[in-house]
């Protein structure tokens, strides 16, 4: 294991170690563009040129490991002289689009200049390289060559991480440009990270394009709920509406997040979000439609089944789980879902589209219940009067209740997931707007934070059925999310 000073500081490191990664176990940072920690190297910016005693030259910090004995400068006068020289070198030709860059308020370009140059072009405007700008690429992303600073990130992640090599280096020295190779479109599930990993505006996403600047953004940590994988990532909020979601890299789960993720917060401004019961297919007030369901309940009685939702919370399904035991009195409830686990493209969407398969088997796990498939028998053979579930959960049953005469009572959160033929529908809230409990594929356990507020009379989904069951005569006593899991072990 070499020792190095950086900056005479001395640390031990394993072999192998670059000297901008050992900066950084330092806490001293050296500027960089083209390096990426997921990416192989490349060392084409050279923004993170070091001094090394006894050396020729400068070297890049990226590309140059750590040999023993080493004494490195990160602030040489040297140093300072080489950086603002190559960010001269990589605004010569960039535009003056700064007002009405997305990239604004992010961008290296700036960061950079205002800390390591401050230095006005020599270079006349007339005279700069002229390219191809704001060109759609893909369904997500829009293309501008002139802010392009070729640091290669983007050719370099289609290349290693999606294999799916869509952009390449054309042409050569002050011409050069990246482009899509022939026949190609950037339409890889992961082309919206591109974004994310540009330094400047060159790559900018089309949903994102425009919206809000940057500055006004609140960010909230959360859990994408689009599979079992359950990646950790921040969604970006001002005045209610979010705008974005962006991977929180983390070595548990991902570094990055797939597109389908990415879009997962617009069903919760969607123009079809439910904030009213529906009852058959007519629009009806909370309260009624809370009364109406709980009426056809009271008649089923024992007849009425519950069945729980790997797309629910574990305090939701738990809320679930107390309604059929304490209200409902019935021995039809389910808990149990199985599905494939395993992420199926290698790099994160995983087999099993739920998010919260393993933390419903909790619910299996404490209350017992019947099987999914036992269920889907008495429900087809008429045994079954009413079912209570969630929306996409009724999809599991589908068959068994096209034939049956089954009331169905679901919860949903747009109305474009109501199944059809369902009696009731009860609105409830979404978790980009409450905090729940999700289990993902490796056990891992997950908790979603609200970022904004649901709309007047929303509630979470433990509350609506708490509520359900006060309309049937029972109280759950659920004053809380944590109230429902008395009796789950997480």
């Amino acid at each position: 294991m070499p020792t190095i000073k950086i900056d005479g500081r001395t640390i031990e490191v394993t072999k192998g170690t670059t000297l901008l990664e050992a900066a950084q176990k330092l806490g001293i940072y050296i500027p960089r563009y083209c390096y990426h920690p997921k990416l192989s190297i490349s060392g084409n910016c050279r923004m993170c040129l070091v001094e090394i005693e006894n050396a020729p030259k400068l070297a890049t910090a990226c590309s140059t490991e750590a040999a023993e004995g080493m004494s490195v400068f990160t602030g040489t006068d040297k140093v300072k002289t080489a950086r603002r020289d190559m960010l001269e070198f990589l605004l010569i030709n960039h535009p003056l689009d700064c007002p009405i860059c997305d990239q604004a308020g992010e961008c290296g370009l700036q960061d950079y200049y205002m800390k390591y140059s401050l230095q006005k072009s020599r270079f006349r405007q007339e005279e700069k390289v002229r390219r191809q700008k704001r060109r759609a690429v893909g369904p997500h992303l829009v293309l501008d060559n002139e802010r392009c600073i070729l640091c290669t990130r983007c050719v370099r992640f289609c290349a290693e991480v999606t294999k799916t090599s869509e952009l390449e280096v054309m042409q050569r020295s002050d011409h050069s440009y990246i482009d899509l190779k022939e026949g190609k479109a950037l339409d890889n599930n992961y082309s919206l990270n591109i974004a994310d990993i540009c330094p400047v505006g060159a790559f900018t996403s089309r949903d994102f394009r425009f919206k809000q600047r940057v500055w006004f953004l609140k960010k909230t940590s959360t859990v994408c709920l689009g599979c079992a994988t359950g990646c950790r990532m921040t969604a970006h909020h001002n005045e209610n509406t979010i705008y974005r979601l962006v991977p929180l890299p983390n070595s548990q789960t991902n570094t990055w997040l797939c597109d389908h993720g990415r879009m997962t917060y617009k069903a919760v401004q969607a123009g079809d979000r439910l904030s009213k019961g529906v009852i058959k297919n007519g629009l009806i007030d909370l309260e009624p439609a809370l009364r109406e369901a709980a009426t056809r309940i009271d008649e089923a009685k024992s007849e009425a089944a519950v069945l729980g939702s790997p797309w629910l919370s574990v305090e939701d399904n738990a809320a679930l789980a107390r309604l059929a035991i304490s209200a409902l009195k019935t021995v039809n409830f389910c808990f149990e879902f199985s599905s494939g686990q395993g992420i199926k493209d290698g790099i994160l969407v995983n087999e099993d589209p739920a998010p919260n398969t393993a933390g419903a088997g909790l619910l299996k796990a404490a209350h017992g219940g019947v099987s999914l498939e036992e269920l889907s028998g008495r429900i087809a053979s008429g045994r079954i009067k009413v079912l209570v579930t969630e929306a996409r959960a009724a999809g599991l049953v589908k068959t068994a209740l096209k034939t049956s005469g089954c009331r169905l009572i679901v919860f949903a959160q747009n109305r474009s997931e109501i199944p059809a033929g369902a009696y009731a529908t009860l609105p409830y809230a979404s978790y980009f707007e409450t905090p729940g409990t999700f289990i993902n594929y490796q056990g891992l356990r997950r908790r979603t934070n609200p970022a904004v507020r649901p709309a007047d009379g929303v509630k979470p989904l433990w509350n609506v059925v708490n509520k359900l069951a006060a309309y049937s005569g029972t109280s759950l006593g659920l004053d809380s999310a944590e109230n429902a899991l008395k009796d789950i072990k997480l």
